[in-house]
This record gives C-alpha cells, structure tokens and sequence, in this order.
C-alpha cells in the first residue's frame, strides 16, 4: 500500500512541478535565466540522475546472519525536476521526483535472493544568489515524502502453477515489506542554459544542471507487509547525502 502511494505522490510531484514551471513562464514577472537587471518569465525542466546515500541502520548486519551478501549505502538515482523563477526577488518553486535503487542482488544459500529500492518526491523552494549570462547558482530547501521496499524471493523449486496459486496450495514464494516517512531536503543548484533557438517573444535551449545536497529523515523506520506492521525490523531510512545530474531544457521571455 504503502509502496503503491509513493509511486502516485512522486508522480503528482513531477506533474504539478513541470506544469507550475510552465505557467510560470508564461505568466508572471519572474527574474530573467542570468540577467539579474532585466526582468523575464522563465522556466526550466529536466531529467535527473545520479548518487544517493541511504542510512541502512543494522539491515546489513539481519541479512549477514542470514546468509545474505550486504547491500551497499550507494543507489543509483533517476527522476525528473523542474522550476520556476517567481517575482522580481529571484525565488525559485518547484519540485523533484524519482527512484533509486542497486543493481546487485544479494543471495544466500538457501536459494533466496533479497533487493532493496525506494523513492520519493519533494517539493522545493530556493533563491538565486548568483547569476551570470546563462549560468545560475541557488540553494534550496524541500519538504516531501519518500519510501523504501525489501524484497525477498525463492528462486529453487518447481515453477509455480496458477490453479495451485488460486487454491493457496503453491507455497508463497515471494516477500515485500515497505516503510517510509517524511523528508527534508537541503541542497546547492548549478544550471547552465544553453540558448540555441527563440523568436521576437522569448528563447529557449538545454539545460545542463547538477544538484548536491542532504536528505533527512527524521522519523524511525515502520516496516508493513500488505498492510500489516512487521516488528523488530531495521531502522532503515532515507537519510545520506546526494550528487546528480540534470539534463532537460528551459525558456525564458524576451
């Protein structure tokens, strides 16, 4: 369930973020991509991907004792972001969205294998405090919400058949449990656009980003199994630094 509203909330983060960069493009008297003394509308959006550090507690340690290989504090990260600029006073709204996980599967000897992934979405405020032709630095600060997922599977045995899944004599091979909470976000943003094409009204062009930052998660790790709390479990959190990459475009008024 909880998994389930994650995707949804890290969905309507992305949506409500690129479509509120949009309007305010087109609308407003937001500061212009770079020129501090000139107001313009602008606007900016992109793919992100990168490295976040995740806080495992003690998992490492439950999965060593039974017979599991550790999984590393370094996940890989892809989501989306997006901007605008609003007001005369260079205050950035907007938000971020995505997954993270590890390719590497950790196995045991009793035919089981074990992966870990989560995401999360974040609604962020900044301000710009340096800018320069198309170049432009800010922090940030976000709120949001974020979960992770445990999975863990048989991969020994006979292959499963669906009248034996039906009747509830196939033994469960498969077992999720999720936890999650609220997140804090603080970060420093770089953004370069890179102009290429415009007409009498306004200009656009890549944009080239990269994000450094901090994610906290201030609440202990509630584990649930299909809606059913699971005790004992580790104090897993999505808390740890992160280095990402942005790629997407941008416009801005004339």
């Amino acid at each position: 369930m909880f998994a389930r509203m994650m995707k949804v909330f890290v969905v309507v983060v992305v949506v409500v973020t690129l479509g509120g960069a949009k309007i305010l493009y087109a609308h407003g008297d937001p500061a212009s991509f770079g020129h501090s003394h000139h107001e313009k509308d602008d606007g900016c959006g992109g793919f992100m991907y990168g490295l976040n550090r995740i806080d495992l507690g003690d998992l490492g340690t439950k999965l060593k004792a039974s017979g599991f290989e550790e999984f590393e504090d370094n996940f890989t990260f892809y989501g989306g972001s997006g901007y605008g600029v609003a007001g005369e006073h260079k205050i950035i709204i907007g938000g971020e969205g995505g997954g993270f996980s590890q390719n590497a599967i950790s196995a045991n000897q009793k035919g089981q294998k074990a992966s870990l992934s989560g995401g999360y979405g974040l609604f962020n405020v900044g301000y710009i405090v340096f800018s320069k032709k198309n170049f432009r630095l800010f922090p940030l600060l976000g709120l949001g919400g974020g979960g992770l997922s445990l999975k863990i599977w048989e991969t020994t045995g006979s292959a499963p058949t669906f009248d034996k899944i039906l009747d509830g004599t196939e033994p469960k091979r498969e077992v999720s449990m999720s936890t999650g909470g609220l997140l804090f976000n603080l970060a420093l943003g770089a953004d370069y656009l890179l102009v290429f094409g415009g007409d009498k009204e306004g200009e656009g062009g890549l944009l080239f980003g990269l994000r450094a930052g901090y994610i906290l998660s201030p609440g202990k790790a509630d584990w649930e199994m299909e809606d059913v709390d699971v005790s004992g479990g580790s104090d897993v959190r999505i808390t740890g630094p992160y280095l990402r990459l942005v790629l997407g475009g941008g416009g801005r008024d004339k």
